[in-house]
């Protein structure tokens, strides 16, 4: 590219046009580079002095100033412009579609299976302290214990007294225990035992008696308890005497008498002295008798029926 200089009368302009010349090798450039820095160094130019004071606001003509208003007025004149005239922006980039940023994230199914992972995660924790622990009962066994009612009779006066009387004990240190006598029978199984049953669970339950009439009077003490009715109140003690019974005497009966029967005396019953039936109790008698209906040759022949 050169610069074309046009000397002609009556233009003093430069104009600048293209042409296309032939540009020298790069051999010759080099060349021509080396002179140049050789006359510079024989013939270094004059330096420039600045011979003008300086003068600072001489800037300030360069910078185009104006009052606050103006700019003021200047930028609420560009808003109100760019509000009904908005710009208009070409891109010559083809669109692209992209996610808003305030999209609604499509996570529907897992974060179903979120919750309800964490749901049943909480709820197994929870089972434990909801549910009550299975409290295993002790087996319980129901021990019957025979309660004889209260029987009061008011036998006829009689000047006839019963007597008897009966003891036992185990040869224990404490004193017999306080409690109620047991069932009067005929004949007697089982002596008398102020400790409970053993086995809760008998076989065969044999009732603990002692031999008396069974209409007598004796003495009864509202306890659940066997014992000897003049006993003291303390653990269950069958007493120092001897025999298997309750009391300080001998023998299968309570007190400090002899026998299977109650207090002093001897030989069973109750009422002191030696075993008799009286006090209004009679001994057993044959109320009615039937004869048979044959012939004495039958029963000397011994037919029956």
């Amino acid at each position: 590219m050169k610069r074309n200089v046009n000397s002609e009368s009556g233009e003093g302009v430069f104009s600048l046009d293209t042409s296309i010349s032939n540009s020298p090798s790069w051999f010759a450039s080099l060349v021509n580079q080396i002179r140049e820095l050789r006359a510079e160094r024989k013939n270094p130019a004059t330096p420039v002095q600045i011979t003008a004071e300086p003068d600072p606001a001489a800037l300030q003509q360069f910078v185009e100033t104006s009052s606050p208003l103006s700019g003021l007025f200047g930028e609420i004149r560009e808003l109100i412009h760019d509000t009904f005239h908005p710009r208009k922006i070409e891109s010559t980039v083809a669109p692209v579609e992209v996610d808003e940023i305030w999209s609604k994230p499509k996570t529907g199914l897992p974060r179903l299976l979120s919750v309800g992972v964490h749901v049943l995660i909480v709820a197994l924790a929870l089972v434990p302290w909801a549910t009550q622990p299975t409290i295993t009962k002790a087996n319980e066994t129901a021990v019957l214990v025979y309660m004889p009612s209260d029987l009061v009779l008011n036998l006829p006066q009689t000047d006839d007294k019963s007597g008897g009387g009966g003891g036992g004990g185990k040869k224990q240190l404490t004193p017999p225990s306080l409690g109620k006598l047991p069932k009067a029978a005929d004949k007697q199984f089982v002596p008398p035992d102020p400790e409970p049953p053993k086995n809760p669970d008998p076989t065969l339950i044999v009732e603990p008696t002692v031999v008396a009439p069974q209409l007598a009077q004796l003495p009864q003490v509202n306890l659940l308890n066997l014992g000897d009715p003049a006993g003291v109140v303390g653990p269950p003690s069958s007493g120092p005497g001897v025999g298997g019974g309750i009391g300080t005497g001998s023998g299968r009966g309570v007190g400090e008498g002899k026998g299977p029967g109650v207090g002093p005396g001897e030989g069973g019953g109750f009422g002191g002295g030696v075993f008799r039936v009286g006090g209004g109790v009679t001994p057993p008698s044959v109320i009615q008798r039937i004869e048979p209906q044959y012939s004495e040759e039958a029963r000397k022949a011994r037919y029956q029926g």
